[in-house]
């Protein structure tokens, strides 16, 4: 059996052992936190648990369900705060904890000492360092125990997502529909997170697909949940069409060998020419999920499916990169990991409409990343538009900002083919925010694009992964700007590439 592309045998090594689980109840004292932002306004974070000197590794819970605290819920060796204070139950000992709220935000790390029976106080400002505004964070891969192979309860995945600086949570569990506002509702936190109903259509022999918005259905088996069976992508794609001419259809993990769940592995698709070895692939679907949570410490995998992504852009099919999380657990791959930056305008959390969110990922107004920010255009042009440039030479404006827990070593400008348009280090340390800011001439002399990514070498434990057993490292990735050379307005095909459904 594997989960989300793990197999057991995977999951069960990061998961804490039997032996290096307490073998008694320690005494516990009280930590009463209290987070603020620079405005004394509370702010949700997540707090990290990690021990000094002799004292043990803690564990709130050793399973993914976590256990509730006032004004917030504690897993593993973390506690998701919900707005800002709470009061934590922690087993005596000397800790560093450190603080985070996402990529938008530093982080700070606290030495504190727990003694049985007091209360021990940890007041944090946390610095809001990296605005968006305009847009989003999404994770449109997420699960829940809604899922066979997930324990999390819907109401600790929202702390984990409020805590992490989420602003909008998909639920994608296997063929069924589940809903997070009422859980958002009742928490009174809908002003720091909107959610949207979605399904990871999970058939036998073709792969995981994931769709949202989708309508929730009461009465029917799986709440409404898109109809596998033994039916070809085909019929798949174009009931989830039908039901919800909105929905955004990604394709999960698509080149995931191990538990026979990738489809473009299981199709036999071949990148260079577009052909599928196997009948009944199809090619109506809205994205591809570039970077998978599960796959942030092995990036040879990434670079396979980038390679997939590219020759669809050079054959004219516009399809968007996306990077979502797959989380099931409250440890190591948590939710937001990687995370979708949509641009949807000057809309508020609490009125973001999903079908919206869908909407602009589709046109390639978004980009992935584990921390870096990334701003470019070419003349005011950005991800998912097009600018004509019918001399061939156009000006590159990037900006790169991230927060101090982000260490951003590497700037690299792709084009047609995957081609090396330029590349720069980056060499501006973790004490700065702001680490690029210039504008790079590019020569395109037939229609094409430019994608902007960032690469960094330093993994972003604790704030992100787990140190040793997990490492996730700084990724950015957008989607294409387009370049209208010839002034047609449109951009022609750089390769040919079968586009055909396959008999």
């Amino acid at each position: 059996m594997l989960i989300a592309g793990l197999s057991l045998v995977v999951i069960d090594q990061l998961l804490p052992s039997a032996s290096a689980r307490p073998k008694f109840r320690r005494t516990t004292g009280t930590v009463a936190v209290e987070i603020r932002d620079d405005n004394d306004a509370p702010v949700p974070a997540r707090l990290t648990f990690k021990p000094v000197g002799d004292t043990p590794k803690v564990f709130f819970t050793t399973t993914d369900i976590g256990r509730e605290e006032i004004g917030a819920v504690a897993a593993f060796d973390r506690a998701f705060v919900l707005r800002g204070d709470a009061e934590l139950r922690v087993p005596e000992g000397t800790y560093d904890v450190w603080i985070s709220h996402g990529p938008e935000w530093d982080t700070s790390r606290i030495r504190i000492t727990v003694k049985t029976a007091t209360e021990t106080e940890l007041d944090v400002k946390l610095h809001h360092v990296v605005d968006t505004p305009g847009w989003i964070s999404g994770d449109f891969h997420v699960h829940s125990a809604a899922s066979l192979d997930s324990r999390v309860p819907l109401r600790d995945r929202v702390h984990q997502f409020v805590a992490d600086g989420v602003d909008l949570i998909v639920a994608t569990d296997h063929n069924v529909i589940a809903d997070y506002a009422p859980i958002i509702a009742e928490l009174g936190v809908k002003d720091l997170l909107a959610s949207a109903t979605g399904d990871e259509i999970t058939t036998k022999s073709w792969g995981h697909f994931g769709a949202f918005p989708l309508p929730a259905e009461e009465t029917e088996l799986g709440h409404g949940a898109i109809a596998t069976g033994n039916n070809l992508p085909k019929q798949i794609f174009g009931d989830v069409r039908k039901k919800s001419p909105a929905a955004l259809i990604d394709i999960h993990h698509p080149r995931l060998e191990h538990g026979a769940i990738g489809y473009f592995h299981l199709a036999k698709l071949d990148d260079k020419t577009g052909v599928a070895g196997r009948p009944g692939f199809s090619f109506d679907f809205d994205a591809i999920e570039v970077l998978n949570g599960y796959q942030d410490p092995d990036r040879k995998s990434v670079e396979r499916v980038i390679d997939d992504w590219i020759s669809f852009l050079d054959a004219g099919k516009h399809v968007a990169a996306t990077g979502n999380s797959d989380t099931h657990h409250m440890t190591f791959n948590l939710g937001g990991y990687p995370r979708n930056y949509v641009f949807v305008g000057d809309v508020p959390v609490s009125k973001l409409d999903p079908a919206a969110v869908a909407a602009s990922v589709k046109a390639g107004h978004s980009y992935i990343t584990t921390g870096p920010i990334v701003e470019a255009n070419i003349d005011g042009k950005t991800y998912g538009e097009t600018v004509t440039a019918k001399s061939g030479k156009v000006n590159l404006a990037i900006k790169i900002r991230a927060a101090n827990w982000v260490a951003t070593t590497k700037l690299t400008v792709l084009g047609p083919g995957g081609v090396e348009l330029a590349s720069q280090k980056i060499t501006v340390g973790t004490a700065t925010t702001l680490r690029f800011d210039q504008t790079i001439p590019i020569d395109m002399p037939k229609d094409g694009y430019v994608i902007i990514r960032v690469d960094g070498d330093h993994p972003e434990a604790p704030n992100c992964g787990d140190e040793g057993s997990f490492p996730v490292f700084p990724f950015a990735l957008t989607n294409p700007i387009w370049i209208d050379v010839d002034g047609d307005g449109k951009i022609k095909p750089s390769k040919p590439y079968s586009t055909v459904e396959q008999p």
